[in-house]
């Protein structure tokens, strides 16, 4: 988002209580009922804010109607992220979603990238670690030697791309684990999708609660 198109704490805080108020009401507030709920002593003051959320796209006005404030539904900046799953449940599912990630706040990504939580070492010499975030785009066809996250017999897995006489190599960056090698054409393999980028992880408390939901 644009600098000038950032909210300031005071705009945020009339912004968020708008929001609340559609969410639990069904409709928009009057400004008198905004000024009301947030504590002003004069309205006036007030709408110094409501301006400046028109002026920035997040709100539209529409005058000689008491409940004529409109929210502008803005794109999301966010993108799922998935956990790796029992058989049985679908990838790419909601109900595997385990976290959101503002990625477009920071960097332009297509649109249907998503992310995914590594688990396990079998990427450790390719200094992938339990608990990084994977950035992962489905329309990128894998080229040999890159990492992707494939769904072998059902179960997803992170492992170097290889292909060669109609014969796909799942190949681990770890020396305790063996390539897993299928046919190309065979319905035991698919391709996710190929990797594009990573975080490294941080907080490992809260990767830990995530990666034992």
């Amino acid at each position: 988002m644009a600098k000038e198109n950032r909210l300031t704490a005071a705009q945020k805080r009339v912004y968020d209580w708008i929001m609340t108020y559609i969410e639990r009401m069904n409709m928009s507030p009057t400004l008198a009922e905004i000024s009301e709920g947030l504590g002003y002593r004069h309205i006036s003051s007030m709408i110094v804010h409501i301006n400046a959320l028109v002026k920035k796209g997040f709100i539209k006005r529409h005058p000689n109607i008491a409940r004529g404030i409109e929210v502008v539904r803005r794109k999301t900046t966010s993108i799922p992220v998935y956990g790796f799953v029992p058989a049985g449940v679908p990838f790419l599912s909601d109900e595997n979603i385990v976290d959101n990630f503002e990625l477009r706040k920071y960097i332009s990504a297509p649109s249907n990238v998503f992310g995914l939580y590594v688990r396990g070492d079998s990427m450790r010499d390719a200094a992938l670690y339990e608990g990084d975030l994977l950035f992962i785009d489905p329309t990128k066809e894998p080229q040999n030697g890159e990492i992707i996250v494939a769904l072998v017999n059902g179960d997803p897995t992170v492992k170097r791309y290889y292909r060669d006489n109609g014969t796909i190599t799942l190949k681990p960056e770890n020396k305790k684990y063996t390539s897993i090698m299928v046919p190309a054409q065979s319905e035991q393999f698919t391709c996710v999708g190929t990797v594009i980028g990573l975080i490294r992880r941080i907080d490992k408390r809260r990767i830990d609660q995530i990666l034992t939901v």
